[in-house]
């Protein structure tokens, strides 16, 4: 299993501003990347595993810090890690590096387990005793 994932992407020109900046929301975006990379990674791939089972992750809470501006062009690494674990929610943390290996922004997603047609929390040990088993074997790092 691997703890830290890191994902490359090239900074497109449609993730930017006219100035040529990266726009605030393509952060998001790197981050679910990076989350799908992680967890595939990890031999979970969400879409063979999650929806089969009928569980969705859904996003309950997200931030970014923005650091260092990057623009079009730039190579990028994004880290992925999970960070909290539990039968009903996950929580991811990434950091953003560019290519000299400076963080340039850094961020976290929460998530909740639910089932189809419901946007409550489900208890994923009860709901998908199997997909429990491949998440609960997940890497989950130490916060700094």
């Amino acid at each position: 299993m691997i703890e830290a994932v890191e994902t490359r992407l090239e900074v497109r020109w449609g993730e930017c501003d006219p100035a040529g900046i990266v726009y605030h929301p393509a952060y998001i975006d790197w981050f679910s990347v990076a989350r799908m990379h992680f967890l595939s990674e990890n031999g979970i791939q969400y879409m063979d595993t999650f929806h089969v089972a009928k569980i969705h992750l859904l996003v309950t809470d997200v931030a970014c810090k923005y650091i260092k501006a990057l623009r079009a062009e730039d190579q990028i690494t994004v880290v992925a890690r999970l960070v909290e674990r539990s039968r009903a929610r996950l929580m991811f943390v990434y950091d953003v590096l560019n290519d000299a290996g400076e963080v340039c922004a850094t961020g976290h997603t929460r998530h909740a387990f639910v089932q189809d047609g419901s946007n409550k929390p489900v208890n994923l040990e009860k709901a998908a005793a199997e997909l429990w088993a491949h998440v609960s074997a997940l890497p989950v790092s130490v916060r700094a």
